[in-house]
């Protein structure tokens, strides 16, 4: 929420998230219905306990921060837990978990205590209580006091030992283990492999396949019948020993629950400073994609536990711990406006202004709409409260629109009428979704056009952004592409941004630029519907830029891979008189055309390969150039026929779709390998 906002203002927001919240996940408790995803629903709880710490006297007995919302459900046993089953509070950022660490100790000042950091797995919290050793009890969380008896279920998992071993442990330990109640808390998973073999038989069977492994695994263990749980293949992985053992330290129950074989998280670490707590953080989340189940995020707990004990608690979380998420791929903001944006082929893009908010570890303040038919399906007005996700990891796009939180005196968005840019008339083409602007001088379409010609992937001229480019326009140095290789240092000495010898070094770019591969002078023309792979194909089928003007629009169609639309669009193109003489301008001003290099033939030809992350040896474009060279082809974006998904660090959610569809995952060093 803004900054400014006053008390009233909070206090009506507070109300609406509220309710919103405990609809949410009254749905996904009771009903076992999931209609918004984790992390936007993490962010609407977030913004809320953000406005409550700023205004506590607002928070109400309701407040979903306050309690553990949900009911258990009809079908199963009732099991009131022996103690409450807290939630833990989330962080986002290293300075947030300062704060946490900063309030326990003001409790406790002269306390010291190193951290147990765990991963933060992302299954299904049960409770298992054993009897003199054998298991007789499982239980979900419920409401936190009371859970559902899963315990046939839960007996279906291999990983958990319906005996426990006590060989080896302490007599002591031994005579309560054996004479007494244990009970042990924990994560009920389903592996990554798992879940791509279960959702390959779906397929096979002509059945819906699964969303996600902790879907799976929820709802394995809500079923009646014990015979699906056990087809499901889960795994299970215990976080906290519940009875007191005397166990110095969390460290101390962990290995303890290991050794009465009960499986434990084995990429835990005991930290001594936050510091360090930051550094396995970062750590795990370059990982992430590479380990055997899902995560969002670590678990921070204080590893003293009569410190842990001694703290107690707040509300529904424990002060002693705390959970550090990943940067959140869905969250919610709010529409403050919805503009156009002018492209350079004249199509009209809403684009949604946002009240900044971090998605996917950066600060997003505008979000595209696509086209008005996605603005009237999604319904979006400016002051909706929507989610937004990172699309192909890098644009942000509007996914969801919460109307329940919309005001009252909302109205609907109509693209409009003229351009915003030149104040001439907009129009839909016929077959097409989007709307353009029919003037062919729009001042803002051969700005982007030129934006777009000198961008990495076509003339890549270093020192010449958009910034520049509109200093260069503004002063009537440039008007067309061609105009750019007449320019001379003496023009731009003395212009803003221009200062010190940066005339010479873009005069120097501007030289080495003109030499460039056909392909890429190709795409920068910036014709309609022809991006990187198009200008390859075309590249590749004509040779030359000669050959390509004098082709006929059959000829086109004939292009492997270009259906009827692009090739019209092509070849209606160059027969344009204007396009064909800024063709010549380009040669005649000194532009050099190098010819793609020969297709290797390696275990990636013919292969569509998409790259997600950040490799440490090469750039993405370099990563992409190395597939086109190894005769395979680059896409953005993953399906059931993708042929690798080459995962770098920080990979987004195209690791996580491959791994759904079991299209093969590969990592730098095997990506190498698989380019020779």
């Amino acid at each position: 929420m803004k900054s400014t906002i006053t008390k009233a203002q909070a206090n009506e927001r507070l109300a609406v998230l509220r309710t919103a919240i405990d609809r949410y996940r009254f749905e996904y408790h009771v009903h076992d219905r999931q209609t918004i995803s984790d992390a936007a629903l993490d962010s609407l709880k977030h913004e809320l306990s953000e406005l409550e710490a700023r205004f506590p006297e607002l928070i109400t007995a309701d407040s979903p921060s306050q309690r553990v919302a949900g009911k258990t459900l009809s079908g199963f046993r009732k099991v009131k837990h022996s103690q409450r089953m807290f939630s833990l509070a989330d962080v986002f950022s290293v300075d947030e978990l300062r704060d946490w660490d900063e309030r326990w100790k003001k409790l406790r000042p002269r306390s010291t205590t190193s951290y147990l950091v765990d991963l933060k797995l992302d299954g299904l919290a049960v409770t298992i209580r054993y009897e003199r050793g054998l298991l007789v009890e499982a239980a979900t969380r419920g409401d936190g006091f009371v859970g559902e008896d899963v315990t046939q279920n839960v007996k279906t998992i291999e990983a958990i030992p319906l005996r426990l071993r006590t060989e080896g442990v302490p007599p002591a330990v031994r005579r309560k283990i054996l004479d007494g109640t244990i009970e042990i808390r924990g994560e009920i998973v389903m592996l990554k492999k798992d879940f791509t073999a279960l959702n390959k038989r779906q397929e096979r069977d002509g059945l819906p396949l699964f969303a996600n492994p902790r879907n799976v695994a929820a709802g394995s263990i809500r079923q009646f019948d014990p015979a699906i749980a056990s087809s499901r293949k889960l795994s299970f992985y215990a976080w906290e020993f519940v009875t007191d053992l005397a166990q110095d330290c969390l460290q101390d129950a962990a290995e303890l629950m290991r050794s009465l074989g009960i499986p434990v998280n084995p990429k835990s670490a005991v930290c001594a400073t936050i510091d360090e707590v930051a550094t396995f953080y970062h750590r795990i989340e370059r990982e992430r994609e590479r380990l055997p189940f899902w995560i969002d995020g670590v678990v921070v707990k204080i590893n003293s536990y009569a410190l842990y004990t001694e703290l107690g608690f707040v509300g529904k979380t424990p002060r002693a711990a705390a959970a550090w998420k990943f940067p959140a791929e869905q969250v919610t903001t709010v529409v403050e406006s919805i503009d156009v944006q002018v492209g350079r082929t004249g199509a009209m893009t809403p684009v949604a202004h946002l009240t900044p908010v971090s998605v996917a570890g950066t600060t997003v303040a505008r979000a595209t709409l696509h086209n008005a038919d996605e603005v009237a399906r999604l319904d979006v007005r400016v002051g909706d409260t929507v989610i937004i996700q990172k699309a192909g990891d890098i644009i942000p796009e509007v996914v969801q629109v919460l109307t329940e939180l919309r005001s009252r005196s909302s109205s609907v968005w109509h693209m409009p009428k003229r351009c915003p840019a030149c104040r001439q008339s907009i129009t839909r083409l016929t077959g097409e979704v989007a709307h353009y602007c029919t003037n062919p001088d729009c001042p803002a379409q051969h700005r982007e056009s030129l934006y777009h010609f000198v961008s990495k992937k076509a003339f890549d001229i270093a020192g010449l952004g958009p910034s520049t480019i509109d200093v260069l326009i503004d002063e009537g140095l440039v008007r067309t592409p061609a105009d750019l290789f007449r320019l001379r240092a003496e023009q731009l000495n003395g212009l803003p941004l221009f200062a010190d010898r940066k005339s010479e070094k873009l005069i120097q770019s501007i030289q080495v630029a003109k030499r460039i591969r056909v392909d890429r002078f190709i795409y920068g023309l910036g014709i309609r519907h022809v991006g990187e792979q198009t200008a390859i194909d075309l590249a590749r089928h004509f040779g030359s830029i000669e050959t390509l003007l004098r082709t006929t629009h059959e000829e086109m169609q004939r292009v492997p891979n270009i259906g009827q639309v692009v090739a019209a669009s092509v070849a209606e193109w160059f027969s344009d008189s204007a396009h064909r003489r800024l063709i010549q301008d380009l040669l005649d001003g000194g532009v050099l055309l190098q010819p793609l290099p020969a297709i290797a033939t390696t275990p990636l030809s013919g292969k569509t390969v998409v790259v997600t992350g950040t490799l440490e040896s090469m750039s993405r474009e370099e990563a992409e150039e190395a597939v086109r060279r190894a005769g395979g082809k680059v896409s953005g974006s993953v399906s059931s026929k993708t042929g690798y998904v080459v995962v770098g660090v920080e990979p987004g959610s195209k690791a996580s779709k491959a791994r759904d569809l079991g299209v093969p995952i590969v990592d730098e060093q095997e990506f190498r390998r698989l380019l020779t």
